[in-house]
């Protein structure tokens, strides 16, 4: 069921996906006549490179989005894929409970396009199972060096996996201490141990996140105020704000009418509650990262998948059973409508930039800002939260080979970098400017943090791509029209005058 929608279109409408998309293209063809005049891979320590270092070899041998595609499904089934794994180990058998997991595979953060988190907690979730099986069988030295090894893996993948990591161990870690103690047979030694495994952890992270740019210290956004209640739903949250609400309410109430039947594996509860804690005193962003206590949501919903086991009664497991499928496949079903209606807006982009030359500077701009999302197209806005089209013009890079400045191309954050003929122009990890910005000829100090591409713009552009059209579209000076279509509209940049 949550493969059906992969299937269905080429580009999924995804926010950062087709962004991510053209870096990894860059970097599976580093000696591209066009490409390489630009960009210049830049390995180095980052927390991020999991997907970087798949998809620069995966898209070697394969089609773009069909490499591209594979890479998406891997982030969606890699949670899933963590908690069937570590429910295994937890309780000793195979349970069905962990495949409801599915119901929040399509959640906000996927939607989001925030794939090396989501392959980051699957990684965390299994490396947990691997060191609980290790310690249930004594094997110290195994476990501290399977331990230093997974922390190193979940690293490359994302930071949030290994502060997921770090706490699971930390709950099986004190209850083991815990139930030593009750039981009387809590020594020095066995403290010791427990000071030495983490050690053995801490270590290896320690060296990686020093010689990372993390270390050189990250600026904390707002605390988020009444919004922080919304990121609740984020486990839930996809295009439309009616089936997240009724998936909600279908889990939630599933949950409390089920309470006394669940069974938590041992360490899970303190886990749960040190990320209810923490969500409660994170901010919304946290250096460059976004929707930070949105993505502790879906790493406390997903542990609590992989931690629970219920001992229902047959009947009171067949409607669980019932409920939770027909959620799953009815989002699933859902989502494959919407993923089949954005085939809309990618073929009219297309369609406007077909006439772009490969190595033509394109200028794109929208009509509205990303938070509004009452735009039409459900694929074009996740519901009430944010926008997910703005990266969409990425195919101006992976199908024109234009060059597009917003590529995520940030020493600091990914393994790529713009050359500095091109530097001028490129603004990664930034939003399309808005179109009314361009009307004017001197801007805000925000504005031109968020591009400082806009002095004197004309004459740093070929191209203007415009989408997300406004009801009427005023021309600009100097752009002459190229393309238009229903959703987006090509112009090109009048040659200045000699």
């Amino acid at each position: 069921m949550l493969a059906v929608p992969f299937f269905l279109v080429d580009v999924p409408p995804v926010l950062d996906y087709p962004n991510h998309l053209a870096r990894y293209f860059v970097l599976a063809h580093p000696d591209d006549p066009v490409l390489s005049q630009i960009y210049a891979p830049a390995w180095r320590v980052l927390p991020n490179l999991a997907f970087d270092v798949l998809g620069a070899e995966l898209l070697k041998v394969v089609p773009v989005h069909v490499g591209g595609r594979m890479l998406l499904a891997l982030s969606l089934y890699a949670p899933v894929i963590g908690v069937i794994v570590f429910s295994r180990v937890a309780f000793g058998r195979f349970l069905y409970w962990p495949l409801a997991s599915g119901v929040i595979a399509y959640n906000g953060i996927f939607h989001l396009g925030f794939m090396n988190f989501l392959l980051s907690l699957g990684l965390a979730l299994v490396a947990a199972a691997g060191w609980l099986a290790l310690r249930r069988r004594g094997s110290v030295a195994v476990t501290a060096l399977v331990g230093a090894v997974s922390v190193a893996i979940i690293f490359f993948s994302h930071i949030f996996g290994v502060v997921l990591f770090a706490l699971m161990l930390a709950g099986l870690e004190l209850t083991r201490l815990f139930d030593l103690r009750r039981s009387g047979r809590l020594d020095t030694s066995q403290v010791l141990q427990t000071v030495g495994l983490a050690a053995a952890v801490l270590v290896p992270l320690a060296g990686l996140y020093l010689a990372s740019p993390v270390s050189q210290g990250l600026l904390l956004g707002d605390w988020g105020g009444i919004d922080k209640i919304g990121a609740l739903l984020m486990p839930f949250a996809t295009y439309s704000m009616a089936v997240t609400a009724i998936t909600a309410v279908a889990v939630l109430t599933l949950l409390v009418l089920n309470r006394q039947y669940f069974e938590i594996a041992p360490g899970i509860g303190l886990v749960m509650i040190a990320l209810l804690l923490i969500y409660a005193a994170a901010p919304i962003t946290v250096g460059r990262g976004s929707f930070v206590d949105s993505r502790l949501c879906v790493m406390l919903a997903f542990v609590g998948f992989a931690g629970a086991a219920p001992r229902m009664t047959s009947q009171r497991a067949v409607v669980a059973a019932v409920v939770l499928a027909t959620l799953i496949g009815a989002r699933s079903a859902y989502i494959s409508w919407v993923w089949i209606d954005h085939r809309h807006d990618v073929a009219e982009l297309r369609s406007a930039i077909a006439s772009v030359p490969s190595g033509a500077r394109v200028l794109t701009a929208r009509a509205r800002p990303s938070v509004e999302t009452a735009v039409g197209r459900p694929s074009r806005a996740l519901a009430s939260i944010f926008r997910l089209d703005g990266h969409l013009p990425a195919l101006l890079l992976i199908e024109r080979r234009a060059v597009w400045p917003l590529l995520f191309a940030d020493n600091s954050q990914q393994p790529l970098i713009v050359k500095p003929a091109y530097a001028a122009i490129a603004q990664p990890l930034e939003e399309p400017v808005l179109w009314a910005t361009l009307r004017r000829d001197s801007y805000t100090a925000k504005e031109l943090e968020d591009a400082h591409y806009l002095p004197n713009w004309r004459s740093k552009f070929d191209y203007v791509l415009l989408t997300d059209l406004p009801a009427d579209v005023m021309p600009l000076d100097g752009l002459s029209l190229v393309t238009k279509t229903s959703s987006a509209i090509l112009y090109k940049v009048a040659a200045p005058p000699l």
